[in-house]
């Protein structure tokens, strides 16, 4: 079927690439959402929704530090990795790899130790009053980081299938297992074996995946033939870094306003509701995980054969999310009702969230295609816009509507987003979304 939707526009070789990136990705991510769904129904019919909600609100900063750590270098390594493995610089895969790991520690320990000291100073709403939870979850920041860094790492190898294995299969292996292993042991939950949980299953998977590309990199641990001049990365670094930041923020920036302006158990049960909505997500990570590298190979290829390859994964990603829209739409409260009746409040909310989601597949990869040949910069501006309406629809809707609001300003920015990028990219790159044929022909 993937195969009858891609079409003829791309070339036989990219072709076997994305079917089969996209089918082990799909076996993989088929597996882990089952995973992921069994392993958070048992954590939260485990606990109270509040106890929930404050897991939830650590971990949210603790993933917004881990990006702050990392400073560009996963967009980085994906970008990098294959022009030098393509142009003959195949001796620069390890040292890059290790470098970025190093990098990493260190800034963990910047970061770690400056957000603690900051909480322990200043009395901060919602994070003081919870410094001992924030304690115990800094370590997840450097495990985090370390995790996502090395999956791009394998995944700008081409190493698709062991690139997601460990987070989207081992991770909630491990946490069900943990999960009941305290069950066995009689233990109860509460926020900070939550806490604890969540940290020590992080760190045995970023431990995994570190090891993991050791091995893959070891046939590029190859001296340079010649002194090979140190390179410059560092404006490249800085957009990569904005990007990844406000990605992060573009997910986060409601569940970071909602704590002050509605309880612990609202943030638990609108973290359940947009875990239910990334379902609508799916059909886009599918496709980038094949894509970035595609997108990074022919930088210097014809107009055409981008906009071939940018239309066939957008159909692609529009028809496979439609399936899985209308799944939320029909039996989103029964699903919410697993975790228990309150958690039915948060329909509206999952409708919303999930009409968001489905927008960047209807839409297609256009970031992908900006990151990936040198565009960065409009990313970033768009990226930036998007965050800013987020926060500014946010801090107006929730007030008024509760989780339902928070949603609603998620659906209105994504919008905003994801139309302004369509046009961002015919404007710079001359790739034109079939959903903006009325703009007609950009200029050459």
């Amino acid at each position: 079927m993937i195969e009858r939707l891609i079409g003829n526009g791309a070339t036989e070789a990219d072709r076997r690439r994305i079917i089969r990136g996209t089918v082990h990705s799909f076996l993989i991510q088929g597996g882990s959402v089952a995973l992921v769904f069994a392993s958070n129904w048992w954590l939260v019919r485990s606990t109270d929704p509040a106890d929930y909600g404050l897991y939830v609100h650590v971990f949210n900063w603790v993933s917004l530090l881990s990006v702050a750590v990392m400073g560009g270098w996963d967009d980085m390594v994906l970008a990098q990795l294959p022009r030098y493995i393509r142009g003959d610089a195949a001796y620069r895969v390890r040292p890059m790899a290790g470098k970025a790991n190093r990098y990493i520690l260190g800034a963990s320990i910047i970061v770690g130790g400056s957000f603690l000291g900051a909480i322990t100073l200043f009395p901060l709403k919602t994070l003081s009053e919870h410094r001992l939870l924030f304690q115990i979850g800094m370590a997840a920041v450097f495990f985090s980081a370390c995790l996502s860094l090395n999956q791009m790492i394998l995944q700008a190898l081409n190493h698709i299938r062991l690139s997601q294995l460990v987070e989207k299969l081992v991770r909630p292996l491990l946490l069900i297992g943990v999960v009941g292993l305290f069950h066995w042991a009689g233990w109860g939950f509460d926020a900070r074996r939550l806490v604890v949980l969540g940290t020590v299953v992080t760190a045995c998977c970023a431990l995994f995946v570190l090891y993991l590309v050791g091995q893959k990199t070891k046939r590029y641990a190859v001296m340079a033939p010649v002194a090979a001049p140190p390179e410059k990365h560092s404006k490249k670094m800085m957009a990569f870094f904005g990007i990844s930041l406000l990605n992060l923020l573009s997910t986060k920036v409601t569940m970071f306003i909602l704590p002050g302006l509605t309880n612990e158990a609202d943030l638990g049960i609108f973290n359940i509701c947009y875990r239910f909505a990334d379902l609508l997500i799916f059909p886009f990570f599918l496709m980038h995980t094949v894509l970035p590298q595609l997108f990074a190979h022919h930088t210097e290829s014809e107009r055409g054969y981008t906009q071939s390859l940018y239309s066939e994964s957008n159909r692609l990603m529009a028809l496979l999310g439609l399936p899985l829209l209308a799944f939320n739409l029909f039996a989103g409260k029964w699903l919410l009702h697993l975790y228990g009746p309150g958690y039915v409040a948060g329909y509206t909310a999952l409708i919303y969230i999930s009409i968001a989601q489905f927008l960047f597949s209807l839409f297609g990869p256009a970031n992908t295609i900006l990151m990936m040949q040198d565009k960065q910069r409009y990313s970033a501006v768009c990226l930036l816009v998007y965050v800013l309406v987020l926060a500014a629809t946010s801090r107006w809707l929730i007030p008024l509507q509760g989780i339902t609001g928070g949603a609603l300003a998620i659906l209105i920015s994504s919008g905003v987003y994801n139309i302004l990028l369509t046009v961002v990219l015919w404007r710079s790159c001359g790739i034109r979304s079939p959903l903006i044929f009325f703009l007609g022909k950009p200029k050459e």
